[in-house]
């Protein structure tokens, strides 16, 4: 049967993070033009179960805590999200973490301290991961949020409403994975956002795992968490874009030695961010125990590093019909060295085989010299890989790929899909005037190079007869300083680069 050719286009879409490392995680050190899904948060799992906002009772606290710092301390020391457990004890409403009724947090306090914190802090958006007691009902919840009862503050104007927030980058009927922006949550004050484990049917108070999705709960030691069952959906929907991967070595601490662990475990908070987000295809928000104790960095600084990576997500689709796109393609990351690309060898990237859909991402480094290799048992690409560092700085950018059916039943290897780069340029930028080409032909081919200014004016004109292997080629711009645009053509093979002499 002849192959049949088919014309698809692949986006990638990488989403710039913020490059500033700092400490809180407000909007005002975030990048505002990313969605609410691509930002990493640090939450604080069992956050109310601390020293502060929990006195111990006579016989100390059963189960012992999770935190050190009370939630106030946990707001100035820069933390935006938490986990608490809501309850009803005859008739009060508490914060508290297993069944007996003693060291608990008021309620009352806890929505004064996120009222005062929301009013005095316009730039911040607030997350509380909500597990609630089974007498509270949405009654409960509402006596806190609406401020219903004496001494209680309405906050309910802060809170997020998914199913009615419109903006640009969530028009009417965008569905239900599609998140406004930092910025137009900011701007619309609408900067609280609220999950509840309990299915109460509220577009305030959102069903946790229709819209999320969690990693196993439970580890016992640290070395557990690295375990491949942690790196698998547990609990909620798997294909949803809001990650939470729980990083946390038993459950309520006892003792030191118990802090110990989360202080292990703490040190490789930005690790397991990156995994996790491999291995799920989500970015992440990590949840901890102490989050204040750390043997390395420290937890905060970690989560706000992962975000300084760059965000790379794309779909095949066919422009005939935007609602079909082909599924199970493998996609391999692969390094130029010597000219040549080899599969990326870092543990965090070895063995990565993705699907690559709609919601699928990873993380990428800026100024990036990686490339994505796909492949597929029913089809050849041409090209066979995209290079990450091409992204041009535009919002998006999507690249054309011809797509060939064949008769293959096995995807090939690594190995056999290898291909040079059809050009490498070096040093870039240049300080002394001179770039050095290679590039590697099967057979030989004429290489035609043109240089462009910023303003498109053509600046020269290369055109060099190559052989069957490496060619090598040296070119001197003759005193020219600043940015140019190198296009060139090589057989069938077109590039575009960015090239800075000094």
């Amino acid at each position: 049967m002849k192959n049949l050719l088919t014309l698809k286009a692949i986006t990638l879409i990488i989403v710039l993070g913020n490059l500033q490392f700092v400490f809180a995680q407000d909007a005002n050190h975030l990048n505002k033009q990313r969605r609410y899904d691509e930002v990493s948060w640090l939450i604080t799992h069992n956050a109310n179960n601390n020293d502060t906002d929990a006195p111990q009772g006579f016989f100390g606290c059963l189960g012992g805590r999770n935190q050190s710092k009370g939630i106030n301390a946990q707001l100035q020391s820069g933390v935006r999200s938490f986990m608490v457990d809501i309850h009803r004890v005859n008739g009060e409403l508490r914060l508290k973490h297993g069944s007996p009724n003693m060291c608990m947090m008021d309620a009352k306090d806890f929505n004064n301290i996120m009222e005062e914190w929301l009013r005095n802090h316009p730039l911040d958006i607030i997350t509380l991961h909500i597990q609630t007691g089974a007498n509270l009902g949405i009654s409960g919840l509402d006596d806190i949020f609406y401020g219903r009862r004496t001494g209680y503050k309405n906050i309910s104007n802060y809170i997020y409403n998914h199913s009615t927030f419109v903006s640009a980058s969530r028009p009417v009927n965008s569905g239900s994975d599609t998140y406004p922006t930092i910025q137009e949550m900011v701007t619309k004050n609408k900067r609280l956002v609220l999950f509840t484990e309990t299915n109460y049917n509220s577009n305030l108070y959102r069903y946790e795992f229709s819209h999320t999705v969690q990693n196993p709960y439970q580890a016992s030691q640290v070395s557990q968490l690295w375990d491949t069952n942690k790196f698998k959906a547990d609990r909620g929907v798997d294909h949803k874009t809001i990650l939470t991967v729980n990083h946390f070595a038993g459950d309520a601490p006892t003792y030191n030695a118990d802090k110990n662990k989360s202080k292990d475990a703490n040190k490789d908070v930005n690790k397991k961010a990156v995994t996790a987000w491999f291995q799920f295809g989500h970015r992440p928000s990590i949840a901890v125990d102490y989050y204040s104790l750390s043997n390395g960095n420290g937890t905060i600084p970690q989560i706000n590093e992962v975000n300084t990576f760059n965000e790379v997500r794309g779909k095949f689709t066919d422009p005939s019909n935007t609602s079909k796109h082909i599924r199970d393609v493998n996609v391999y990351l692969a390094e130029l060295v010597n000219g040549q690309w080899q599969k990326v060898k870092n543990v965090a990237y070895n063995g990565v085989r993705a699907k690559w859909h709609l919601f699928y991402s990873f993380p990428a480094r800026p100024n990036d010299n990686r490339a994505l290799f796909f492949e597929h048992p029913n089809y050849n690409f041409s090209p066979s890989f995209i290079k990450i560092g091409d992204y041009d700085g535009a919002q998006s950018k999507t690249f054309t790929i011809n797509i060939t059916a064949n008769q293959k039943s096995a995807s090939r290897s690594f190995a056999q899909t290898t291909v040079l780069d059809p050009l490498v340029v070096y040093p870039n930028p240049s300080t002394n005037g001179t770039l050095t080409f290679k590039y590697n032909t099967e057979k030989p081919k004429t290489l035609i190079l043109d240089l462009y200014d910023l303003n498109g004016q053509h600046i020269k004109n290369v055109t060099h007869k190559t052989v069957t292997g490496e060619n090598e080629l040296q070119w001197n711009s003759n005193g020219l300083k600043g940015i140019f645009i190198l296009k060139g053509k090589l057989g069938k093979e077109t590039i575009s680069k960015k090239i800075l002499f000094k």
